[in-house]
């Protein structure tokens, strides 16, 4: 028990890490899916909350493992599947999707569309983003105070003010979940989840924290890798905890905004749970959500491409670029940010997993051939629903997807996907097997 004791930092440098990991995990997506799902699930919420939590947070604790095994980030993960030039090209897209291009705008975006602008309407949205990305500046340029600016001071606002909306919803909701519930609660809760993005911001946020233990004198990649499980646990299960009670709030509260759109509902919750105070709550919370998350994506992406130049890219200057960009880009508006990013999310989201899962062999080289195919796999299936999100929805790739198992709920990718990479897995290892037996003879 001493033995393991000391691979762990003290609980108190865990804790403030774990809070800075979630509050960059915990943004708009978390505050606005779960209580949808539990107004649509009714009686089923808890069943449409646990496949919620299959993709939400079962995946941020895999990609963790899997970086934890492999003591690799996404581009080192990346790279032993596709090769060092593919790995830079996945990896590149990947945050740009996750950080400047589409995370950094929608949650500036959102921030003056669902909190500064019910307070001031008429304040342009120019303004809010320019203080946003003031403010996300301040917090992530020196890399070495980031995770603590998060962890002590943002991070507790912002869960105090989520327990006293969710403490509120539980002993005086206003309406009781009705039956009977929805017989698709858990694939809708899984489809749900997958629109977080939380599987991939953790394979990012990987090397976040290893560079976080390094900055604070862990070098031991054991060592290494007690921490980052014991800080990618408490992460994955605070967020499996607040998607949780949020679905059960839009189960209950939830049922008396039935013509609630997904962004009102929660205000209509807060609201209605809290009165005038229920507004500024959420205001808060989706303000601090949101700046937390950037903060945490700008730091990440600063580490990454830092990285992946071998320091040619300095992690001030992409932190200055990403928040000139997110500004920038964020301009356009909250549906046009999500229109134009979500299909090629959809093209690397199921890449991804495949990755991750697969990263979780310590022995990679036993299954990497089965890995590579799976990849290819899953982004061949992946091209009906990206051109479908694009607007094409009649071409052949898209047909197909319609007539597999899951694919009416954009899954498509995934039964396929598994079946090939057992079949290649199973013909590697026999014609392995074979050769070694023609050598012994």
């Amino acid at each position: 028990m001493n033995k393991n004791s000391k691979k762990l930092l003290p609980w108190s440098i865990i804790l403030i890490i774990t809070a800075a990991v979630f509050s960059g995990h915990f943004g708009v997506g978390d505050l606005i899916f779960p209580p949808v799902l539990g107004r649509s699930s009714g009686s089923s919420w808890f069943i449409a909350a646990l496949g919620y939590g299959v993709i939400n947070s079962l995946g941020v604790f895999i990609a963790y493992l899997a970086v934890s095994i492999q003591d690799k980030s996404l581009f080192g993960l990346s790279a032993m599947v596709l090769g060092k030039q593919f790995a830079q090209v996945f990896t590149t897209i990947s945050m740009l999707i996750i950080g400047p291009i589409f995370i950094l705008p929608r949650v500036s975006s959102a921030t003056h569309e669902m909190a500064v602008a019910q307070f001031f309407p008429s304040l342009p949205i120019w303004v809010t983003l320019l203080i946003f990305f003031i403010l996300n500046f301040y917090f992530a340029y020196n890399r070495s105070k980031v995770m603590d600016k998060l962890g002590k001071y943002l991070a507790p606002t912002l869960i105090i003010f989520v327990v006293i909306l969710v403490i509120k919803g539980i002993f005086t909701p206003l309406a009781q979940p009705v039956y009977p519930g929805s017989p698709t609660a858990f694939t809708d809760g899984i489809l749900n989840g997958y629109n977080t993005m939380n599987a991939l911001g953790a394979a990012l946020f990987g090397l976040w924290i290893v560079n976080e233990f390094s900055l604070r004198g862990v070098k031991d990649k054991e060592v290494r890798k007690s921490n980052l499980i014991i800080i990618g646990l408490i992460t994955a299960f605070a967020l499996l905890l607040t998607s949780t009670v949020l679905t059960y709030l839009g189960a209950s509260s939830g049922v008396k905004f039935t013509e609630a759109p997904i962004g009102v509902l929660t205000v209509e919750i807060a609201k209605g749970l809290l009165g005038y105070f229920g507004i500024i709550v959420f205001a808060v919370i989706l303000s601090f959500a949101n700046l937390t998350t950037s903060v945490g994506l700008t730091s990440t992406a600063g580490d990454t491409f830092e990285q992946m130049t071998a320091g040619k890219l300095k992690y001030t200057t992409i932190v200055i670029l990403s928040s000139i960009v997110g500004f920038l880009i964020g301009l356009i508006g909250l549906s046009k940010v999500v229109g134009y990013t979500v299909p090629w999310l959809m093209l690397i989201y199921p890449a991804l997993i495949v990755i991750l899962v697969m990263s979780l062999f310590s022995n990679f080289n036993k299954v990497k051939f089965a890995t590579q195919i799976g990849v290819i796999t899953a982004i061949i299936f992946s091209i009906g629903d990206f051109l479908s999100s694009l607007g094409f929805e009649n071409n052949p790739f898209t047909k197909i997807n319609l007539l597999l198992p899951l694919g009416k709920q954009g899954l498509a990718w995934l039964v396929p996907t598994v079946i090939i990479i057992l079949l290649s897995h199973f013909i590697s290892a026999f014609l392995k097997s074979k050769t070694t037996s023609s050598e012994i003879k």
